[in-house]
């Protein structure tokens, strides 16, 4: 099946912007971008009216947690949230959870969000997602890493031990996948990994009941990590909120994906990441978080918000690329640029700017999969 799609203006996955443009569809697959009209027969001739973008990208959610009703004006800091999330996460049903995912869904498409980068904390998410990569969390001090499916996902330093840590990394390895980590969300645990006094043992773990699994002591998040042997290609770090330069550094030259989620960390008052200091980087990725730190899944808005914290530092066009090609980059979606699926923005009036419009209010999108 050969299909021709035309629209006002098309984006292509390195951001080149086509007035007037067209798409060749050939079996599912994107044959070609072409300013003018191509020559050959077509089984369908599409107009669509509007942009044409690559599929949006949420690098980073947690669809099961769609049906919490999440209030930042409730919660003073991090560490209200964390305890009053880590209550709710006990409440739920089988149904609540497949409910939520549904519901996290549908809101997902209805910003234009064609792929997801999902944590599933209950192991349900991943039979509802179709596109995208579901990462199947994992919290504690030991677990058979080796019989649970790929991919898995690290929670964070302070809420899995060094040693699984070391396991995961290295069935990570193994079988051939990649891993996410919530990494520098918070100042608290770059005092953790130095063995200084943090709020994760004066205050979560009492909370908890527990201690701390092991003192295991390092300069930094990202050299912590990279004693557990987790640093590498098969990493994607998410927030990095508070992650130094030179950590920062430490990250790209080892080839790992990052990912970014500005609402929920201005949310939970744990600061801005730098995204300047990253912007050439070609595997940083846009996320949401989940709507138990957010009040929607639209990565439109977090590419909005960097914008406007940073006074327009940054072109939208290039924080664009990381809600789209980089956030494919950043998971691993190899089939991202060849597969005919795209984001259409349905505009009626004149289109003067493809990018710029990202910045108006209202905008209404629509995932497109020409299989």
């Amino acid at each position: 099946m050969k299909i021709l799609l035309k629209a006002n203006w098309i984006v292509t996955p390195e951001t080149e912007a086509i007035k007037e443009g067209y798409v060749v569809v050939k079996n599912g697959k994107i044959d070609g971008y072409y300013k003018k009209k191509p020559e050959g027969n077509f089984h369908k001739v599409i107009t669509l009216k509007g942009i044409l973008y690559p599929p949006f990208v949420n690098a980073h959610t947690h669809l099961e947690l769609s049906n919490l009703d999440f209030n930042p004006d409730r919660f003073p800091s991090f560490f209200d949230w964390l305890l009053w999330i880590i209550g709710k996460r006990q409440s739920f049903s089988v149904s609540d959870i497949e409910k939520a995912v549904i519901k996290g869904l549908k809101e997902s498409e209805s910003y234009g969000v064609g792929y997801v980068g999902d944590i599933s904390s209950f192991g349900i998410s991943r039979k509802f997602i179709k596109r995208g990569i579901t990462f199947l969390e994992i919290i504690g001090k030991d677990t058979d890493v080796s019989s649970l499916p790929p991919p898995l996902s690290i929670h964070a330093v302070y809420s899995v031990s060094f040693k699984l840590i070391e396991k995961i990394a290295r069935d990570a390895k193994e079988r051939g996948y990649k891993f996410q980590i919530h990494l520098g969300e918070t100042q608290e645990e770059s005092f953790f990994v130095r063995c200084k006094e943090n709020k994760f043992e004066s205050l979560v773990y009492p909370f908890l009941g527990r201690k701390r699994y092991e003192y295991i002591c390092s300069e930094n998040l990202v050299s912590y990590l990279k004693r557990a042997g987790a640093l590498g290609e098969n990493l994607i770090a998410v927030h990095c909120t508070n992650l130094s330069k030179k950590e920062l550094d430490s990250l790209m030259e080892a080839d790992c994906g990052i990912v970014l989620c500005p609402r929920s960390n201005i949310h939970l008052k744990t600061g801005f990441p730098d995204v300047q200091h990253l912007l050439e980087y070609e595997k940083v990725g846009i996320g949401t978080d989940g709507l138990s730190t957010n009040l929607s899944l639209s990565v439109i808005s977090e590419i909005r918000t960097i914008y406007y914290r940073l006074e327009g530092a940054i072109p939208i066009r290039k924080l664009l690329r990381m809600a789209t090609y980089g956030g494919a980059k950043a998971l691993g979606i190899k089939e991202y640029s060849q597969k005919a699926s795209f984001t259409l923005c349905e505009v009626e009036e004149e289109i003067k700017d493809p990018f710029t419009i990202l910045l108006k209010d209202s905008l209404s999108f629509k995932f497109l999969d020409f299989k």
